[in-house]
């Protein structure tokens, strides 16, 4: 079965970024209609799971700075990108937590089929920071926690596939795959919902193995970083794909030939559960216009490929 999603956080128009740089008296409606344009642009490419487009969020982490133990530090550089975080401190219990993800998401205008994004305990704790929880690993695990009562507010709400990033995975060199394996076992053991791995940001070829063996329905790859042949060397029996061949980092429009070609070559080489085409990773490093193109170029690729 093939399927198809984006990832993440999508670009603003400019008309909407003059309006938040001027902290204009209209900008909450600019934000819905842009919402309701994406949400639209979804359905007419026919991807398998629709998003949230995320517009109205300053970072992937911005909506947990709403939490009372939580201050909000300097900002940080999202790894080698031109673009920022905020830096986030976990001070005390994080016992307001559960619906944090779900009230910063505009539902109502989201099908039946619609997927969810949140970052993964390791990565979440490796670029922030806590004056309760000294070590990484600790926090990850108080992390972790927090991140399983979202998950199942999200799946009460309609969502049935949450989307795991995890770029600190593949970024760094050295990681702990017994605290990634732990703390995500945490959010996916017994939910009722997909739960894909995405690893961008960095080549994850000598990882495979070990991520293989994570408590995840799936693996997602940024084809970017992590070329294809490296990931045809597995089998993905029991587990899902997602094929990031939609590149978010450059303007140039994948050849649609060629992507199902590659599509179907790697399916049947990895034999996986079911297989998604999706972006590498968060749209919004785009124009607006070039990200619209190649949302319907995934929609198109995603058809266009042969179940296995």
């Amino acid at each position: 079965m093939i399927s198809s999603y984006t990832l993440g956080i999508y670009p603003r128009s400019e008309k909407l970024v003059e309006a938040t740089r001027k902290n204009a008296s209209n900008v909450s409606l600019l934000y819905l209609k842009e919402k309701k344009e994406y949400v639209a642009l979804q359905k007419r490419a026919k991807l398998g799971y629709v998003c949230d487009p995320l517009i109205d969020w300053d970072d992937i982490y911005r909506p947990f700075s709403k939490l009372k133990s939580v201050k909000v530090e300097a900002l940080n550089r999202v790894y080698e990108t031109n673009t920022f975080y905020r830096r986030l401190s976990f001070n005390g219990p994080l016992n307001d937590t559960s619906k944090i993800i779900k009230s910063n998401l505009t539902i109502s205008l989201l099908p039946k089929n619609r997927a969810v994004c949140m970052v993964e305990p390791y990565t979440f704790a490796d670029v922030h920071a806590s004056t309760m929880y000294k070590r990484k690993d600790e926090l990850a695990i108080v992390l972790a926690m927090m991140l399983r009562k979202e998950a199942d507010a999200l799946v009460k709400s309609g969502f049935n596939l949450i989307q795991l990033l995890a770029p600190s995975i593949a970024y760094n060199k050295k990681v702990d795959f017994e605290i990634v394996k732990k703390s995500l076992a945490i959010i996916t053991n017994g939910l009722k919902a997909k739960a894909i791995l995405h690893l961008y940001f960095g080549d994850v070829t000598k990882k495979i193995k070990d991520l293989l063996e994570l408590p995840v329905s799936g693996l997602g790859f940024d084809t970017m970083t992590t070329p294809l042949f490296s990931i045809k060397k597995h089998s993905f029996s029991g587990k899902s794909l997602a094929i990031g061949l939609i590149n978010s980092y450059n303007t140039k429009l994948e050849d649609k030939k060629e992507s199902i070609s590659e599509v179907n070559h790697i399916m049947s080489q990895t034999k996986p559960e079911e297989t998604f085409v999706t972006t590498n990773f968060d749209l919004q490093y785009l124009p607006k216009d070039f990200a619209v193109k190649k949302i319907l170029r995934l929609g198109e690729i995603a058809r266009g490929a042969k179940s296995a």
